[in-house]
Parts: structure tokens; C-alpha cells; sequence
């Protein structure tokens, strides 16, 4: 009797079996790529908040240059700086007073929308801007890839008087 359970002793100390071996690698595996899937996404989000900064930089520029003009001679410039939706390769005419703005917006967005408007229910001394871009970012062999399909907005709102 005594030997019988000496034998199962040795048994069960003998180490994992393939199974174990597997599932255990099964675990780790599962692991390692929900650690690379997060990356991933870490750095796709990285790149959409930069490019969110850039946007609001830009428009944020733009109500400083309208500001600016804002002279006892015009008091309300924003009237000249109106855009209807306008992409990139439509191209704008070089005597609008935007027309170095946009071509800063185009080098930064290549496929970028842009709108000048006044808010809904305002006639003057306001400006809403929006730009709609592509999320797009470079392969290290230099192809483009669209990150995200849906487009991104961002709008301001500028009052002065």
C-alpha cells in the first residue's frame, strides 16, 4: 500500500504536462497582444489630439488676425472673411483676406474642408470656423494610410466688438 501511493507522489511532482504548457502559453499570449492592441491605440489617439491642437492653433489664428483688423476704420472685418465650404483642392482666390490662412490649413491638412460663417441667429461681429479633415498618418516606407474614415470637426466662436 505504501508503495502504491509513493508512486502517485512521484507522479504528480514530476512538472507540467502538455496541456498545462499550452493553455499557459495560450494565457500569455492573449496578454502580449492586448498589451500591442493598446499600444496601438495609444498612439492613434496621440496622433488625433495633436492633430485636434493644430486645428485649434490654426483657428485660434485666425481670429487673431480678423482681431486685428478690427479698426475704427472697419469696425466689423469679419464680414470679408466669409467662406463657404471650401476643400483644399478646390483652391480660394489669393485676394480673399483668409487666403495665407487657408494655404497654412492645407499644408498642415492636405484634404481639409474649411467654412467661414457667421453662427446661426448672429448678423455681425462674429465668426464661426469650422475644418473637417481625414485622419491620416506615414508608414515608415512613406504610404499614406488613413487612420480614421470619419471626419473631425472643430469649431470656434469669436465675438468682439
Amino acid at each position: 500500500m505504501l508503495k502504491g501511493a509513493s508512486r502517485l507522489g512521484a507522479r504528480s511532482a514530476r512538472g507540467f504536462s502538455l496541456i498545462e504548457g499550452l493553455v499557459a502559453l495560450l494565457v500569455f499570449s492573449v496578454g502580449a497582444l492586448g498589451l500591442i492592441e493598446m499600444q496601438v491605440r495609444a498612439v492613434q489617439l496621440s496622433t488625433e489630439a495633436h492633430d485636434r491642437a493644430n486645428a485649434s492653433l490654426l483657428v485660434n489664428r485666425l481670429f487673431a488676425e480678423v482681431a486685428l483688423k478690427d479698426t475704427a476704420d472697419t469696425p466689423d472685418p469679419s464680414e470679408k472673411y466669409l467662406l463657404t465650404r471650401t476643400a483644399c483642392t478646390d483652391g480660394i482666390s489669393t485676394s480673399h483676406p483668409a487666403y495665407t490662412w487657408t494655404r497654412q490649413v492645407c499644408a498642415e491638412f492636405d484634404d481639409a474642408s474649411i467654412i467661414i460663417e457667421r453662427p446661426a441667429g448672429v448678423s455681425a461681429y462674429s465668426l464661426m470656423v469650422t475644418l473637417e479633415w481625414a485622419g491620416r498618418y506615414k508608414n515608415k516606407d512613406g504610404s499614406v494610410v488613413t487612420r480614421d474614415p470619419r471626419r473631425h470637426q472643430v469649431t470656434n466662436r469669436f465675438h468682439w466688438q
